[in-house]
């Protein structure tokens, strides 16, 4: 056991070429109303990413209400990166979508009657 332990310690101490190389997720989250574009971070290599939030709908149960249907938000993203543009579907709740910046997921959004309706998109890069 002494001999296992001292093995682990050692190679992490050490470390590997592939790991060392590696590159770490960089997580981001916009808030953005509609017609609202932001930009994401670029990394090494990649050129930046633009967002932006074209429309969006809310079909969820109002607050204090009862509801057959919990309902959903759908929201219609753009995201350029360099030379190319894709127009994406993003719900909430939901799943994350793979995008042109990266994995983008729908994560909150504000209800209306609070001020502009506002969505938080997470990703990372």
């Amino acid at each position: 056991m002494f001999r296992t332990l001292c093995s682990a310690l050692l190679g992490a101490a050490l470390g590997t070429p592939a790991a060392a190389s590696a590159p770490v997720p960089t997580p981001w989250t916009l808030t953005l109303a509609a017609g609202q574009t932001a930009s994401v971070p670029a990394t090494p290599g990649q050129p930046a990413a633009k967002v932006t939030l074209l429309s969006f709908s809310d079909s969820r149960c109002p607050p204090r209400a009862y509801c057959f249907v919990a309902g959903n938000v759908k929201a219609r993203v753009f995201v350029t990166r360099g030379a190319s543009s894709r127009l994406y579907t993003l719900t909430l709740p939901g799943v994350s979508a793979a995008t042109l910046a990266g994995p983008l997921r729908l994560t909150a959004a504000t209800r209306p009657g609070q001020g502009p309706q506002r969505l938080t998109l997470r990703g990372q890069r």
